[in-house]
Order: structure tokens, then C-alpha cells, then sequence
């Protein structure tokens, strides 16, 4: 059976691609934990509770330490937190630079595991990129070649 091989120059510059595109979204990532790292928690008002199976999506409104009000919508991911009934007050934690838009519950830590994969895609395509660039090496050398 023959098989047909990628061309070295279509997995340089998918390698390539890849790489760059890899980096960004390392980079995008970090500066997000970053980001949420710098914010503060806060206690909020749940204002709605919504069961879809066995997700439980919550609207809570809280104010942050500039002053802004805010209301957000996320999952619930902390089990203490999937009981809770519209009226209760619960601690939730906003990034720095979008408090409105960025919100998760005290205890949530599912913003590293993108960048957990984000850094494991960056080292296979950083392989990748290697093994497409590297120079070819020279065949060995026949060691018996010529003789009986």
C-alpha cells in the first residue's frame, strides 16, 4: 500500500499556525486568572433560581466595592451552593476589569483547568512546530556497504 506523506512545507506552516494560535490563547487565559485573581468577593442577593436537570443556574445582583451594581447569571458549581432558594444571599467573586460580566461562586476554580489545557496544547504543538523545523539528518552511513 503507498501511502502519500503531508508535505514538509504544509506541517511548517500548520505547525506554525498552530503555535501562534496556541500562544494567544495561553496568553489570553493567564491574563483572565490574572485578571479574576485581582477581583474581590462580595455577597449577593439571588434573585432567581433555574433547575435544568441537574445544572442549577442562579441570576444573583450584588454591588461591588466602586460602587457598581450589578446582575449576573451563572452555573452553580460548589455543591453547598445547589440547594439555595431565591432571597438567600450567597459570596460570589468578580474579575477586576468586568465585575458585571465575569462572575463566579466562592469556590469555583473551573478558570484554571483552561489554562491547565491551554499550557498542554502549547508544549504538544511546541513539539510539533520542533519535529516540522528541525533540519533533516543526513542518512547513516552503510557500514558494511562494498563488502562480500
Amino acid at each position: 500500500m503507498n501511502r502519500r506523506r503531508p508535505s514538509r512545507t504544509f506541517l511548517r506552516v500548520f505547525s506554525a499556525f498552530c503555535l501562534v494560535f496556541v500562544m494567544t490563547i495561553t496568553t489570553l487565559a493567564a491574563w483572565s486568572a490574572l485578571d479574576e485573581r485581582r477581583g474581590s468577593e462580595v455577597e449577593a442577593e439571588v434573585l432567581d433560581v433555574e433547575h435544568r436537570g441537574p445544572r442549577t443556574f442562579v441570576t444573583v445582583q450584588f454591588s461591588t466595592r466602586r460602587g457598581e451594581v450589578c446582575e449576573a447569571d451563572f452555573r452553580v458549581a460548589v455543591g453547598a451552593n445547589r440547594s439555595v432558594t431565591i432571597g438567600e444571599r450567597i459570596r460570589v467573586h468578580h474579575a477586576k476589569s468586568d465585575p458585571c460580566l465575569r462572575v463566579r461562586e466562592v469556590g469555583d476554580r473551573s478558570g484554571w483547568f483552561i489554562l491547565l489545557i491551554a499550557v498542554v496544547l502549547l508544549i504538544a504543538f511546541g513539539i510539533m512546530a520542533y519535529v516540522a523545523w528541525r533540519r533533516p539528518r543526513p542518512p547513516l552511513p552503510l557500514r558494511y556497504a562494498g563488502i562480500p
